[in-house]
């Protein structure tokens, strides 16, 4: 009798260890909502300066995506993820001060992000970036009333995410997928853009799964380092390339379940091969296999905490234009040159002079001590993520470009040393007033371990 009693004590102990240890495993909440954004006109696409009409049908419907997280010290942060080309300032303001104003979410615990699809829609940029050069009057107003209402439907969505948060299993892995290639190719001109094989790429798949109590996958978070360009400018179809089929293969395995993609730091790098929709579609399906394998092998589960800081690397510019360079580059005949000498022009008189930086935003998420979330804003180049897991380790860690503000491209000292589309070339599309001056690099590396350090101390919000 004494040893059945001895029994029945360790099966209560063990059963009470369980409970705490599963209490840990599900202290998180989490939620997540998605609305679709696909325009229901014809309006101006973004991505590719070669288009010369707007929209012409869906080839895939376009989303906007929010996983909601809340520790158990009742903090929240919410990432957005969008089939969009990238968030401009303004708007990424106007969301964010919304969904302060309502929800109480601060500005460092909100991320916006983006696939970066080139077959998604314009939005409203003071200097109606690409699709300003050919619209008329009536499709720039096309453009501004989508922008507004896409800019309430995220906050609604993120409302919605909140609301439906609920007790959640949260974990963190890496993948791996192949059809990332480098595209800055080096010739007897310059750098340009083709293929490169022997170029630097990331081939990381990193993976945030939550997960409910019962077992069932609530939402999926993953990214890759590699522009969304399967599909060229000569389709007029919105569509959100290899990530827009990556996401839809997940959903349609885990009904009910949201998957969302976030871009890495792959500004220079293209999916090989490339050109059509079935392409696209192939590439959709490998990273999902990918994404799957990771979420059905051992993931390291995430407790703790969240602590998120945020910031502005402010970027100096080179050189700027002078006013008779601006003059004489208005009689160039690409469009687009003219284009930015028009508007920075336009600048000069309203300002009395061009901006002289840019403030680029940078946030640090850490989940834990089992993920540190990075973001910085613009096109990245894919070695500020090479570098920083040198110096910070690759485990633990997720670098994303292409968050809150798409400004322009970002190249790293060596991009910028060596020239081309990325280090100089594409300024002129984001009607910049010339390219980054060498210290960009230091400049984005030393806030981002400001932010780590201030994180790691508990200092963060």
């Amino acid at each position: 009798m004494r040893d059945m009693k001895a029994i029945a004590l360790c099966v209560v102990a063990v059963m009470g260890l369980a409970g705490v240890v599963m209490g840990e495993e599900m202290s998180w909440k989490a939620g997540v909502a998605r609305v679709r954004i696909t325009p229901d006109k014809a309006i101006w696409m973004t991505g590719y300066g070669s288009r010369v009409k707007v929209s012409e049908g869906v080839a895939h419907e376009l989303y906007a995506k929010a996983l909601a997280l809340r520790d158990e010290a009742g903090k929240a942060g919410v990432i957005v993820c969008a089939d969009l080309l990238g968030w401009p300032a303004g708007t990424s303001q106007r969301i964010a001060s919304e969904i302060e104003r309502r929800f109480g979410i601060s500005r460092d615990r909100l991320v916006l992000s983006c696939t970066h699809t080139h077959g998604g829609p314009a939005l409203w940029h003071p200097h109606q970036m690409l699709y300003g050069v050919r619209a008329t009057e009536a499709e720039l107003r096309d453009v501004e009333q989508y922008t507004q209402n896409l800019e309430r439907k995220v906050v609604d969505v993120v409302g919605d995410a909140l609301k439906g948060m609920r007790t959640a299993r949260v974990s963190f892995g890496h993948g791996e997928s192949q059809f990332v290639m480098n595209r800055r190719k080096k010739t007897d001109k310059g750098y340009v853009i083709d293929v490169d094989p022997g170029g630097p790429v990331d081939r990381d798949v990193p993976v945030l799964r939550a997960e409910q109590e019962d077992g069932k996958l609530l939402a999926v978070l993953f990214a890759y380092a590699c522009h969304n360009t399967t599909v060229g400018g000569d389709c007029y179809e919105f569509h959100g390339d290899y990530a827009g089929f990556a996401t839809a293969s997940i959903e349609q395995k885990h009904p009910g379940a949201v998957a969302m993609f976030a871009m890495g730091c792959g500004s220079d790098a293209n999916p090989q091969p490339r050109g059509t929709i079935d392409l696209a579609r192939e590439h959709g399906e490998e990273l999902a296999a990918a994404v799957e394998k990771t979420i059905a092998a051992q993931m390291t589960q995430v407790r703790g905490n969240l602590r998120t800081a945020m910031g502005s690397a402010r970027l100096a510019f080179a050189a700027a234009p002078t006013r008779k360079d601006l003059e004489t580059q208005l009689e160039q005949k690409d469009i687009y040159y003219r284009w930015q000498a028009k508007e920075l022009l336009k600048q000069m008189d309203r300002d009395g002079g061009l901006a002289s930086e840019y403030p680029c935003p940078v946030q640090v998420w850490r989940l834990g001590d089992q993920l540190m979330l990075i973001t910085i804003g613009g096109e990245v180049v894919v070695d500020y993520a090479l570098r920083l897991k040198k110096e910070l380790g690759a485990e633990k860690l997720w670098v994303a470009g292409y968050c809150n503000d798409v400004f322009a491209y970002v190249p790293s000292k060596r991009v910028l040393e060596e020239g081309g589309y990325e280090g100089e070339g594409a300024m002129v599309y984001y009607v910049q007033p010339g390219k980054f001056a060498p210290t960009v690099e230091e400049t984005i590396l030393s806030k981002v371990h400001e932010l780590v350090a201030e994180t790691g101390t508990g200092k963060g919000n």
